[in-house]
């Protein structure tokens, strides 16, 4: 639906709100700039200001709503942030620069009219930016409907990324959003190269790469906040452990102090992804208290005391996240790193979409081996065990059931026959987006990767000892404890490959090497039940050669196995 015809809908049900809340709207954007009203039948039952913000978010398609990345923010995940942002708090200004329906703004003034302040003195304290005319201007309605139509709040439409310093005026005490969720990734959500050259000029290097639009919204927030006030953003999770938010985690912390981390379940609202909201404080102590909670509604956790200096300079966030149900503790001896003998790679976009032209089905094995090679997907990628050919796997947004890579036509005619031939070697295969790291050796050689999967190419006589520290629960726990959060789901690892050659090995001995031996066996068989048990073996060997004790480690790795063993 176009925005002429959202907004006409989204006019028809404010006007019918207001009938029912007995409110006389003055002169509105969403009641004349894009046409008449269209008539709306809203139950009085439902007549409310945050219906309007509701309404335009179920005018959106799924797919529009993800390639705009927004996604209405529900009252349950609006009210507990308010509560936490007001805390000790009666801020003069507030602004959310991605108001979107203005579910936040609302809580805000709720949360802030309950102390007994007028309706309309609360609406003028509060600011709001979006990018969408539409969303700003349901905004400006909803919060006119709120406060009984005597007050019209500060709402422009802009992108407030780029928007003009000079145009926000003071120092705002709170900064409160859900901003977009664009992941870099994915050609329709990627940013243009001009607003790449953009907004790195305006953030710095924090801005760049694959870092996702929220997180970029959450360097703003730190820029429009005045000493002593808050911020307090919902991101994805992985912002607590990707690569890409690395500069950034570490900028938020220049100057300013975590003060709480929520994880909300998985299903909180409806984004595709996991998210947590952090709330910080500008000036906050460099040294403090950070509450946590987790689920929906939030469930207080044990205080931790963090120092920022300390957490600017962690390679991650994950740590902060557990309170139960991550691996036992564990502290490994290890002599060394797995990429300073291994080469580590992984494909981005050009290995993905380039190889499409040169991808063919072969269900049947009809193709020369040779010159055809099976394309791997992480889902064909089990513990030890390939299931390419035998589960069908989606690749290009189509169904594959064997997708082979016609070799010599990707030689002749692009430009990866250089990545091809280095591929086309004996190694191990990571799997990404897992509960545990999933890897299989491809000991002959034949396999290409298909983005995201990631090759570990070791020497010729440690191709099974490298896939034994891969598939050691060590790795596993080190990888979650690390790195926990990057991945689709709460549960998930998903690794870079500069993470994966950060992954600690073991003290070389005969530990070790039954480890691989016990791997290469589970490689071997196609009873599940006799491969179960070489890859127990295999754990079992390989904490042994990290000289871990054994305290429920194998078995909480046991239990994340996938169940089609």
């Amino acid at each position: 639906m176009g925005d002429e015809g959202r907004a006409r809908l989204l006019a028809g049900v404010t006007l019918a709100v207001a009938r029912h809340l007995g409110v006389r709207l003055p002169d509105l954007a969403l009641l004349s700039a894009w046409g008449s009203p269209i008539e709306v039948a809203v139950p009085a039952a439902e007549a409310s200001p945050w219906l309007v913000g509701a309404a335009g978010q179920a005018l959106l398609d799924r797919d529009g709503r993800r390639r705009r990345g927004v996604f209405h923010t529900p009252p349950a995940l609006v009210a507990p942030v308010v509560r936490w942002c007001l805390e000790g708090a009666r801020p003069a200004r507030v602004c959310d620069p991605a108001v979107g329906g203005g579910a936040f703004l609302l809580g805000v003034a709720e949360e802030l009219a309950g102390g007994g302040e007028a309706r309309a003195s609360v609406v003028r304290r509060l600011v709001g930016v979006d990018i969408d005319p539409v969303a700003a201007a349901a905004t400006e309605a909803a919060l006119c409907l709120w406060c009984g139509g005597e007050a019209v709040p500060d709402v422009s439409v802009a992108d407030a990324l780029l928007r003009d310093e000079g145009e926000w005026g003071e120092g705002f005490d709170l900064v409160v959003t859900n901003p977009p969720f664009l992941g870099q990734l994915a050609r329709e959500t990627a940013r243009s190269r001009s607003a790449s050259t953009s907004l790195l000029e305006r953030y710095g290097p924090a801005a760049g790469g694959y870092a996702d639009a929220a997180t970029v919204f959450l360097l703003l927030g730190r820029s429009l906040v005045a000493p002593g006030g808050r911020v307090a953003m919902v991101l994805p999770r992985s912002f607590l452990s990707a690569r890409s938010s690395g500069r950034a985690r570490r900028r938020v912390l220049d100057g300013a102090s975590l003060e709480r981390l929520w994880l909300p379940d998985a299903g909180a609202f409806d984004a595709s992804v996991s998210v947590c909201v952090a709330v910080l404080r500008e000036g906050g102590p460099r040294r403090g208290s950070l509450a946590r909670a987790t689920g929906t509604p939030p469930v207080e956790l044990e205080a931790s005391v963090v120092d920022a200096g300390a957490l600017a300079a962690a390679p991650t966030w994950s740590h902060l996240v557990f309170s139960g149900g991550g691996p036992p503790p564990c502290a490994p001896v290890v002599a060394g790193l797995l990429g300073e003998g291994c080469a580590v790679s992984a494909g981005f976009r050009d290995e993905y979409y380039g190889l499409a032209p040169f991808v063919v089905d072969d269900p049947g094995g009809d193709t020369d081996d040779d010159c055809f090679a099976p394309l791997v997907t992480s889902g064909t990628i089990d513990p030890a065990r390939s299931l390419w050919g035998r589960r069908p796997v989606r690749y290009l947004k189509r169904h594959w059931v064997a997708p082979r890579v016609d070799v010599a036509a990707l030689r002749a005619e692009s430009g990866l026959g250089a990545w091809a031939t280095g591929q086309l070697v004996p190694k191990v295969l990571l799997a990404t987006q897992t509960r545990v790291l999933e890897a299989v050796v491809d000991d002959a050689g034949r396999w290409l990767p298909c983005t995201p999967v990631i090759s570990v190419v070791p020497p010729p006589d440690r191709l099974w000892h490298a896939a034994a520290v891969l598939l050691s629960p060590v790795a596993s726990a080190w990888a979650v404890r690390t790195y926990g959060g990057a991945g689709l789901s709460p549960g998930a690892i998903k690794l870079s490959a500069a993470q994966v050659r950060a992954i600690p090995l073991p003290v070389d001995g005969d530990a070790w090497a039954r480890a691989a031996g016990e791997v290469r066996r589970a490689s071997a068989v196609d009873d599940p039940v006799e491969r179960l048990d070489a890859l127990l073996a295999a754990a079992a060997a390989s904490t042994e050669a990290y000289a871990v004790t054994d305290d429920g480690l194998v078995d909480w790795w046991a239990g994340r196995l996938p169940a089609h063993r």
